[in-house]
């Protein structure tokens, strides 16, 4: 929850380097909470693995409806909802 209330807080699209944060982001796109773009990790040059950036398009409703359940404390509205500042 924690990842998808990080997400809740971003502009989308946002891009997301870190190996362990695809990992969540992983979890969360099979959840069905997000929309997300993972590349297939590939052997580099020196052959090591290698993992691209995710792409993360859009929190799902089953995304907003799990934060709103999950997050009393903190009521998060996707961003078409609201007010501009």
């Amino acid at each position: 929850m924690t990842q998808l209330r990080k997400l809740a807080a971003s502009k989308l699209p946002c891009a997301e380097a870190d190996p362990a944060a695809i990992d969540r982001l992983r979890v969360l796109e099979a959840a069905g909470h997000i929309r997300v773009l993972i590349p297939p990790a590939h052997v580099d040059c020196d052959d090591r693995m290698r993992q691209g950036a995710a792409i993360v398009f859009e929190i799902t409703a089953g995304g907003w409806k799990a934060l709103s359940a999950g997050a009393p404390q903190v009521e998060v509205r996707p961003p078409s909802l609201q007010r501009a500042l």
